[in-house]
């Protein structure tokens, strides 16, 4: 059990090492735009990799409603979290627009990920308390996924009003966990409805956010490096 729940919180620990790698740069301005390319392939690899082949493997094809529910939910979020109509502009990273923009992606971004981590902080726990070897190994597979994570929610969310969506994201895992001890497990069906709503959120970001971020900033090497630093995080979080 003692393990169980360290895993659970060690994952968490990996966005705040993500945040203050952000907040310890010099150069916010390079690392942002290294982030959110690094970000839009981590988070496309845990659609492709995990998520998707999660649901499908289900064969219950009625959760993809699910999926466009978790796109509306994202869209009413859109309507409630403060919102800066922005355009992309060539060098305009530093300009309040875009930084209240970037702001909006990472409220919702927190959002999307506290259920996911809530989900995995219940599966990692469920495999250490089998094998401690083998929640070692899932740690630090999610570890890798969150790590750029947290530099970009750093990029994304510097507003220190988000402190609050930020401590929840972090004890997201270990919550999940606690449902563990405390309930021994979720109905399967809720856990995939959750997966499920995940996928649809996470989708929206990717497509709606992230990609005008990739977009904007192509042909810049920070860029070109968060692509490539990208594809060896997800090779080698599919190798372990």
């Amino acid at each position: 059990m003692a393990w169980g729940l360290f895993f659970s919180f060690l994952t968490g620990i990996f966005f705040l090492l993500g945040i203050s790698l952000y907040y310890g740069c010099i150069n916010k301005k390079a690392l942002a735009i290294f982030a959110s390319s690094c970000a839009f392939i981590v988070i496309l690899g845990l659609l492709v990799f995990d998520l998707l082949p999660e649901l499908i493997s289900t064969q219950k094809w009625y959760l993809f409603l699910f999926v466009l529910l978790g796109l509306f939910i994202v869209k009413i979020i859109d309507f409630l979290v403060p919102h800066h109509e922005h355009h992309h502009k060539a060098s305009d990273y530093e300009t309040k627009g875009h930084q209240e923009h970037l702001n909006h992606i990472g409220i919702i971004t927190i959002i999307a990920l506290i259920f996911h981590n809530f989900i995995e902080g219940i599966g990692l726990y469920s495999v250490t308390l089998n094998s401690v070897r083998s929640g070692f190994i899932f740690l630090l597979g999610i570890g890798f996924h969150n790590l750029p994570l947290g530099i970009q929610i750093g990029t994304f969310s510097a507003n220190k009003k988000n402190i609050w969506l930020i401590l929840l994201l972090v004890l997201s895992s270990l919550l999940g966990a606690g449902v563990v001890i405390l309930f021994g497990s979720i109905p399967a069906l809720l856990e995939r409805i959750i997966i499920a709503l995940t996928t649809g959120m996470i989708a929206h970001i990717l497509v709606f956010e992230l990609l005008g971020e990739l977009i904007n900033n192509r042909g810049q090497k920070e860029s070109t490096y968060g692509i490539i630093v990208g594809i060896i995080l997800l090779v080698i979080i599919n190798l372990l």
